[in-house]
């Protein structure tokens, strides 16, 4: 905390100043009549329980949402709250990091960084990354590597790119931190502390949200409570105790943990043993757990705690080479926003699912008793009163209480707990710290991952890790914070013993790493490039490729020529264009049913009208170009589906060509026909184009400065949204470049068969979606590999001509090319398997 006189901060100017703001949803008013100033240069620790309002007045201060009643002035100037959004937000100088992390996993550390940036970094991505450094600098000694897909980082690391994001950006007033201290270290929480003082000094203010009252009393110039979405207290946070936090926040006491009594009954039944356990990131690890302990797994972020409880899970009720697992076994995620929520379900639904096999027999269920049972544990947690809410309508502390629920409802022997009380403020503990304890007594076992090396005094045993391996083992009492702290800076052991403590009389021991251990922790360079060979996106793709031409060469010799070579690649010139085009719809997280009958529409269009009236035929391409566009605000605006808007669309597009022309005839232009017949030495046009419709497609998806937007809205709209974005934009600019790819996509189509055809590309649309995705594009939006798709289009075109080398009916190209579909994502799996 930092030495400033109460009246110098007084003093200070208001940098926003809210008056009587109330939010309701339906009938039930979350924030009411909150009146608050937050001044330049102050930290402001806002606190309150679970649900008491907190993220709903956050997401109102930070634009994300509109306030049923109130005004807010930001700077001396009322804020209209109509035009009021995230990105007008971030305009005026407010940044924010969420309590659900809102980097977008498939996108790089320096793109999630330079996502936001009003700070241009240049024409290369070269000045990205530097800036990126830059930029994580503000945690000292990480080791982030800013050109790794934030999907590869682990949950502290996803944090500090996130707080990085937020304390960096130039020009800011207010930085909004809602529990940014959740998944980071002892360290990397004292590296925030100063962080937070030197930007306060600098005069920004910061809002501070936390449930860690020590953080609270350490940081807050001002504390606000929130009880029941009133502003309960407003004082300096310089007079305040922990005890009197404590009574602020409804609690009389703060909750115990007495170290629980080792249990020393030698009958006592092992439910699981590890012994010598070596996976990625896991060295000779060894640890035990019997009927109603509950052991602790402590150390730094990322010394492979998670990895053993991963490994630990894989493992139930069975025997997998280093792990033996006696009892059922239950998992609460650390990570509840990816591994943990049900997001479409209920508070009772994501309780009760984890119960659902007891209850059922002969493939019945009987949900009077499933909902009995969610219904006691919902009542255990205190959320009884929301079991039928949405579980994304809850406060995170809240979810987290829920998955914890889960769990419990399971009866599973033995739970895996990551982190459970991340996010929980101290009443919520406090019923979990109750919870463990009758799980206890009734002889089920924890395994107690945990940020907060406090909790560890709930445990009988504590193993304490350091990378990779497991250093120390205290029992009891003798697992304090200060000899935890201690062992988890220790040097790993070698192989031949690890240093554990169980005496509380000596520091832990450690022992030298041999040499050849050591080397054997390090994976050799060649299996390093295999592994990344073999985790390469667009690898089906080119094995396809390859293994097609090898065939044509192999059946026609005669194929190895120029001449040949335009002949096995005419077909794939028309494909490549729409295979581009569906690119765009995958790169939006969409699919576009109808492509095939819009080529066959342009294709109509350019055979009929384009030599006889080009004006006509060019005004109705640019139709079906402005019907994409159409399609873009039906989905955004109206929310109807991709699927069953395209699909919809498909029936128009087909019906107009009919229309235009019902049986197949025109003829294609001969300036069209004569750019296909164009040479360029030494390859035929073929190989040109597709050449330069990958790198088009690479420029669009990665080279462009848009593109980071579009895989970011394709990944995750809704982050998005919360960051000041307009999907509708984006999805506008995604849909428009299909609709112009798929208009050029019939005009080679046309110039291929000198004539018109409503149904000519009827084929193209499984085919398109066939190779973007066989390229290395995932159905979740976001992802695409322009090259990939290019190739996939090539060894897919070629499986109909290898088929009539081979004698066999085209008919049967279908069903091949399925089955090349299937086999190549089966590639995929496996090799992402193995290279893990």
């Amino acid at each position: 905390m930092r030495d400033d006189p109460s009246g110098a901060r007084q003093d200070k100017a208001a940098f926003i100043s809210v008056r009587d703001l109330s939010r309701s949803f339906g009938a039930s008013t979350v924030v009411r009549d909150v009146t608050l100033d937050i001044r330049a240069g102050e930290i402001l620790v806002l606190l309150g329980p679970n649900g008491a309002g907190k993220s709903t007045l956050l997401n109102m201060i930070g634009g994300t949402l509109q306030p049923s009643a109130g005004t807010m002035a930001l700077d001396g100037q009322a804020v209209d709250f109509d035009s009021y959004i995230a990105g007008s937000a971030r305009s005026r100088g407010i940044q924010r990091v969420f309590q659900e992390l809102s980097t977008f996993p498939n996108l790089t550390v320096g793109e999630n960084l330079a996502l936001t940036s009003r700070q241009k970094a240049g024409s290369s991505r070269r000045e990205m990354m530097r800036r990126a450094r830059e930029r994580l600098q503000v945690f000292p000694g990480n080791c982030i590597d800013v050109c790794a897909e934030v999907s590869q980082l682990s949950v502290a690391e996803r944090q500090m790119v996130e707080i990085a994001r937020a304390m960096t950006e130039p020009g800011t007033h207010l930085v909004i931190l809602d529990e940014p201290t959740s998944a980071l270290s002892l360290q990397e929480a004292d590296q925030l502390a100063d962080l937070v003082s030197r930007k306060a000094a600098e005069g920004v203010a910061i809002i501070y949200v936390t449930h860690k009252l020590e953080e609270a009393l350490r940081l807050a110039d001002r504390v606000v409570v929130l009880r029941d979405g009133r502003l309960h207290f407003d004082g300096d946070g310089r007079t305040l105790t922990h005890d009197r936090l404590l009574t602020l926040l409804g609690a009389t006491a703060e909750p115990t943990m007495p170290a629980s009594a080792q249990v020393t009954d030698a009958a006592q039944r092992e439910l699981l043993t590890v012994r010598g356990l070596s996976a990625p990131r896991l060295h000779d690890v060894g640890i035990h757990v019997c009927e109603g302990e509950i052991v602790g797994i402590a150390g730094l972020e990322g010394a492979g705690q998670r990895e053993l409880l991963q490994a630990v899970f894989d493992a139930r009720r069975s025997t997998i080479g280093a792990i033996v697992s006696q009892s059922d076994m239950a998992y609460v995620s650390g990570d509840r926003k990816r591994e943990g929520l049900l997001p479409l379900w209920t508070v009772e639904d994501n309780v009760a699912i984890s119960a659902a096999p007891r209850f059922s027999r002969f493939g019945f269920v009987n949900f009077a008793a499933l909902k009995a049972t969610a219904g006691d544990w919902l009542a255990e947690l205190g959320l009884s009163h929301r079991a039928n809410s949405p579980i994304v309508s809850l406060s995170g502390g809240n979810q987290q209480r829920a998955l914890l629920g889960r769990a419990l409802a399971s009866e599973a022997q033995l739970l895996l707990l990551d982190d459970p009380t991340r996010g929980v403020d101290a009443s919520a503990k406090a019923s979990i710290y109750s919870i463990l304890d009758k799980v206890k007594e009734k002889g089920r076992s924890a395994i107690l991952y945990s940020t907060e090396v406090a909790e560890f005094q709930k445990c009988d045993r504590v193993y304490v890790m350091a990378r990779g391996h497991v250093v120390a083992e205290f029992s009891g009492a003798e697992a304090t914070e200060e000899r935890i702290v201690q062992a988890s800076f220790m040097q790993p052991s070698s192989l031949q013993g690890r240093g554990q403590v169980s005496n509380g009389t000596s520091p832990p021991k450690t022992v030298k790493v041999e040499p050849a251990a050591a080397a054997s922790a390090q994976p050799l360079s060649g299996q390093a490039s295999f592994g990344h060979l073999l985790s390469w996106r667009s690898l089906p793709a080119a094995l396809l490729m390859v293994a097609m031409f090898a065939l044509a060469f192999w059946l026609q010799p005669n194929a190895l020529s120029t001449f040949g070579l335009e002949l096995l690649l005419q077909a794939s010139m028309p494909l490549a264009f729409a295979v581009l085009a569906q690119m765009l719809f995958l790169l939006g997280g969409d699919i576009d049913l109808g492509l095939g009958f819009a080529i066959g529409l342009a294709n109509v269009l350019a055979a009929t009208y384009l030599v006889d009236a080009p004006a006509i035929a060019m005004i109705a391409m640019l139709g079906i170009v402005m019907g994409y566009v159409l399609l873009a605000f039906i989905v955004e605006i109206l929310g109807v589906s991709s699927v069953v808007a395209t699909l919809g669309a498909s029936f128009v597009w087909l019906g107009l060509g009919l229309m235009v022309r019902e049986t197949p005839g025109g003829q294609s232009p001969e300036w069209l026909a004569a750019l296909t017949r164009f040479k360029l030495w030494p390859l035929p046009l073929a190989c040109y184009v597709l050449l330069a419709l990958a790198l088009l497609g690479l420029w669009i998806c990665q080279g462009w400065g848009y593109s980071i937007r579009l895989r970011a809205l394709g990944h995750n709209r809704r982050t998005y949204v919360s960051l000041g974005f307009s999907a509708l934009a984006g999805r506008i600019t995604l849909y428009a470049l299909a609709g112009v790819f798929a208009v050029l996509s019939g005009l080679v189509l046309t110039a291929a068969t000198g004539a018109g055809n409503a149904h000519v590309a009827s084929n193209f649309t499984l085919a398109t979606i066939a190779a973007v995705v066989v390229g290395g594009a995932s159905f979740a939006g976001g992802l695409v590999s322009p090259i990939g798709a290019v190739m996939a289009v090539v060894g897919i075109s070629l499986i109909t001509t290898n088929l009539g080398f081979l004698g066999i009916s085209s008919e049967y190209s279908t069903a091949i090319g399925g089955l090349a579909l299937i086999t190549a994502l089966s590639f995929r799996s496996l090799s992402r398997s193995t290279a893990s």
